[in-house]
């Protein structure tokens, strides 16, 4: 019983620390997660600001930001993250970098911030929303964070951290065990490998739903 229930434990302590795997941690770039027209050819409701192009040499500097991020030195992230806001302040790539480092030196007011202000430019930017709705789920804004990742889905369908996220919250915060389930499914199926403990997860809540 005891071997059940410390199991039990570990695997709802997993699912409860969702909120420290963010997308932000995707440090390849970030220009490639953002939205363009809609299918039908028009644009999201909010309209982008026009920001200056970066050019080669803000480019390099974005990257040793993102170099900074994965060898753990955020503050040297931020110092060279300053020298391209100046004239790019509300760039997407630079928004989302602004958050990445206000996270990594436990600013998460600074980093809703920037992703709020990213969102109002790209609405169905998904690394964006899947990332402040983690940020309001730790500051326990669990309407707000719900909503946010099921807009996110409505874009972009296909993102499995969104439905693995929207599962966690559903089964832990909501306790809808169903929608949990189905996300949880859905999460399965668009990932190259099947996540063992996930999949224990799903059998648990067939049980449980039945």
């Amino acid at each position: 019983m005891n071997a059940t229930c410390n199991g039990r434990r570990h695997a709802m302590k997993r699912r409860a620390e969702w909120g420290m795997v963010l997308v932000l941690g995707v440090l390849a770039g970030c220009a490639g997660m953002q939205s363009g027209p809609e299918p039908d050819g028009r644009m999201p409701d909010r309209v982008a600001l026009v920001t200056p192009a970066l050019d080669p040499s803000d480019r390099d500097r974005l990257e040793q930001v993102r170099a900074a991020l994965a060898g753990g030195s955020p503050a040297a992230a931020g110092r060279q993250l300053e020298r391209v806001e100046d004239d790019h302040r509300f760039h997407p790539d630079v928004l989302m970098l602004r958050a990445m480092v206000a996270r990594h030196l436990d600013r998460p007011g600074r980093a809703v911030r920037a992703l709020e202000a990213l969102l109002d430019q790209s609405p169905q930017h998904a690394a964006a929303a899947n990332d402040l709705a983690l940020l309001y789920r730790q500051q326990g804004r669990i309407d707000q964070a719900t909503a946010l990742l099921r807009q996110a889905l409505e874009a972009n369908p296909d993102r499995p951290q969104l439905h693995y996220n929207l599962a966690v919250l559903s089964e832990l915060y909501l306790l809808d065990l169903e929608q949990a389930l189905t996300h949880y499914r859905r999460y399965q199926s668009l990932t190259d490998a099947e996540d063992e403990e996930v999949a224990l997860w799903i059998r648990d809540l067939e049980r449980r739903v039945e």
